[in-house]
């Protein structure tokens, strides 16, 4: 695995993690699919340094992440008394009323002794959780609240085209697809569980992977309190269903071992906690559909997905019903990109797609929906849009804390017209054309097809609900950094004819602005565009057009802030070594003002009072 970026506390660029070397039926050991530049920090430090693209993470962390550090999430447990299904290598086929000749009940982790039927074993592919070869059978083994524990792999899902039919007697009947049926539920007391077998400390992964064209790893349509955890979900091919031009070549079903998408949700979808997953390589999206409840999700990873990371409109912009989404360590990066096979490459894009290439590419997206939105230590990066584009949820709740945004060729962090939004302690970097040009060791063939850059405009944005209350209307930036070249650094915008009720704080921040000589005529950018905010103070302000000091406001000053990397714009490479940090001479330093409630920065380390502006005390 190779080193990793330096990437300012939201270490949790979750592995491709490395696989058994044992050999079983369906097991596909050797043919591994490893994201090349994925590591997994655990640990608290955080240098403020970009570094990419070749720096390890700053506190040295290692893969896995058990015991919450990164987190404050606990590795997965199975409590006693839990029915749990085994699949192992050395496991023998799946012994039913339909399969009288099968050798184990799947029900214990031993080996399928050599002989005999219906024995006390481990299944020996994954597909017989599903699958007991008969006709037309398509049905889980497993109950709701039971616990399933995948030992060594890779795990096939979908066609493996061996024997005479297609899905070599898996799934005869019921379509070449072969992906399994909607997880059963369980309940609130004993969620159904989807385990990879290290499971406690996911010190490494158990891959599942999609082949020949099938539609999903895991189909969560309809399903609700379940847990999937320690796990990598990929494919094994880099051929692409997405752009104009298809490079390296076009997919074709039912020969190349491809998958679209890691997980599909519906409505019905709810009570799901993802954890310690690797979603990457699918010619479509790791994620995709709405949902009908609460979706929690920590260290999960979502990368090099051909069209986008986590997409809720499931192409009929059904909208999500009670959605609420609680995430920390979300890491969703380059999107709109293929992933090539087998990774040679740090960066592993081996062709990337954006909306003016037949492409779409955004980190995170939505349709036109109420869904409630909280993310802590996240990050986004590298994608074909935008990073996290909430631009089309309403009436709703958005929060980003201790988050990082940077190389996306559209916005950062977008709001669409919601009640209540917060960024606290947050990082955005706003430089849209770092895909226009090289990033260390990647593909040269990345970006031919991109083009659309800084389709935005502005870095980030966000919108007030018309006509809704002053309770409401309520937008916070506070203790946030924010640097960039995009022509406007914070577009805030009425979603109709007036919002004369907004609660717009800007408050804590510190803004960096940079010319870039290829864009905006070279042009400082500007700082608020349209709606302004109503409580504005104590904000440091260095290289805005718009901005003159003094302003008016109470603490602000218009002044180099002296942070530990603050290189000279040349290229687009240059601000790959910014440092957010704080020196010692920092006129940052203590220059803020105490938020109740507010007690940290983005590290974890306590705030003076006064405390210092921007996300690092």
């Amino acid at each position: 695995m190779s080193a990793r970026l330096a990437l300012l506390g939201c270490f949790v660029l979750l592995a491709g993690c490395g696989s058994s070397s044992d050999a079983g039926p369906g097991s596909d050991a050797g043919a591994t699919h490893t994201s090349g530049d994925a590591s997994v920090g655990t640990g608290t430090s955080d240098s403020g340094t970009i570094g990419y693209p070749s720096n390890p993470p700053p506190d040295g962390g290692t893969d896995g992440g058990s015991t919450g550090s990164d987190g404050g999430v606990a590795g997965a447990t199975i409590p006693p008394g839990t029915t749990i299904w085994y699949v192992r290598p050395d496991g023998g086929s799946r012994y039913s009323a339909n399969a009288t000749d099968g050798q184990c009940d799947g029900l214990a982790d031993v080996a399928y002794p050599g002989t005999g039927t219906n024995q006390h074993c481990a299944f020996g592919d994954y597909r017989y959780l599903y699958s007991d070869k008969s006709y037309n059978n398509s049905a889980w083994v497993i109950a709701g609240g039971d616990a399933v524990v995948l030992r060594g792999g890779p795990w096939r899902v979908g066609s493996d085209m061996t024997g005479s039919v297609p899905g070599g007697a898996f799934c005869v009947g019921i379509g070449n697809d072969c992906t399994s049926p909607p997880i059963p539920s369980g309940t609130a007391g004993k969620p159904t569980r989807i385990y990879g077998e290290n499971y406690g400390s996911c010190s490494t992964k158990t891959q599942i992977f999609g082949s020949r064209g099938v539609g999903a790893i895991f189909t969560l349509n309809g399903s609700s309190f379940v847990d999937i955890d320690c796990l990598e979900l990929t494919d094994h091919a880099q051929c692409s269903q997405t752009g104009a031009t298809h490079l390296p070549s076009a997919c074709t079903y039912q020969v190349d071992e491809y998958a679209s998408n890691g997980l599909t949700t519906d409505v019905k979808t709810h009570d799901i906690t993802l954890q310690d997953l690797d979603i990457h390589g699918f010619t479509s999206r790791a994620m995709i559909g709405p949902i009908g409840g609460e979706i929690d999700v920590n260290r999960v990873r979502m990368a090099y997905n051909g069209n986008a990371g986590w997409d809720f409109d499931d192409g009929n912009a059904t909208q999500s019903v009670n959605g609420n989404v609680k995430a920390s360590y979300l890491t969703i990066e380059w999107n709109g990109c293929n992933e090539e096979y087998p990774v040679t490459h740090q960066y592993s894009a081996i062709s990337c797609y954006d909306d003016n290439s037949g492409g779409y590419g955004d980190g995170l997206g939505t349709p036109p929906t109420p869904l409630d939105f909280s993310c802590d230590h996240c990050q986004a990066d590298y994608n074909t849009q935008d990073g996290m584009d909430l631009g089309h949820t309403q009436q709703s709740t958005i929060s980003f804390t201790n988050s990082l945004m940077y190389g996306n060729m559209g916005g950062t962090y977008k709001i669409g017209p919601n009640y209540r939004m917060t960024l606290t302690n947050d990082l955005s970097l706003g430089n849209c054309k770092r895909m226009s040009a090289a990033i260390g060791d990647v593909p040269s063939t990345f970006n031919a097809s991109l083009s659309d850059f800084c389709r935005a405009g502005d870095q980030m944005g966000a919108n007030f609900y018309a006509g809704a209350s002053a309770a409401d209307s309520v937008l916070d930036y506070e203790f946030n950094t924010f640097v960039g070249y995009e022509s406007t650094t914070i577009d805030v915008q009425c979603s109709g004819a007036s919002c004369p009720d907004v609660q717009y704080t800007f408050r804590n921040n510190l803004v960096v602005g940079y010319a870039d000589p290829t864009y905006d005529n070279g042009e400082d950018p500007g700082m608020f565009y349209n709606v302004s905010p109503t409580a504005e103070d104590h904000n440091l302000f260095f290289d805005l057009r718009s901005i003159q000091c003094p302003t008016g406001h109470t603490g602000e000053v218009c002044v180099d802030p002296k942070l530990t990397g603050e290189p000279t714009f040349v290229n687009e490479a240059s601000l790959d070594d910014f440092a957010f940090t704080l020196t010692s001479g920092s006129p940052a330093k203590g220059a803020g003002v105490a938020v109740p409630g507010i007690t940290t920065d983005r590290t974890g380390a306590t705030r003076a009072n006064p405390p210092s502006v921007g996300a690092y005390e």
